[in-house]
């Protein structure tokens, strides 16, 4: 259904921007082939939910324009979340587990 070729979590610091809230935002950061595209819609539908407790959000789902060395197979994804402690959390819900048993 999915080839998800890389997946990484990580915290962005940037400074000023998020220095009044306390938090450094993280960012979950997928490459994602798709070879069925109806199954990828309900699974990327359920994704999205298991994302909503954790206040996060998808800001990137594209092909990206690579200038230099090898293209990506597929699309990248980059979810945003408040935190690195949330995108933790939310990489180790069973909701999320399940989900990874659907790619």
């Amino acid at each position: 259904m999915i080839l998800l070729a890389g997946f990484a979590l990580g915290a962005g610091a940037i400074q000023g921007l998020h220095a009044q809230a306390g938090k450094t935002p993280a960012y979950a950061i997928a490459e994602v082939e798709v070879t069925d595209p109806p199954l990828y819609q309900a699974y990327l539908a359920k994704a999205i939910d298991s994302l909503k407790p954790y206040n996060a959000r998808i800001i990137v789902r594209a092909k990206p324009d690579v200038k230099e060395g090898t293209p990506a197979q597929g699309n990248i994804v980059i979810t945003r979340f408040d935190s690195l402690a949330d995108a933790e959390k939310w990489y180790s819900t069973a909701h999320y587990k399940d989900l990874i048993a659907e790619r």
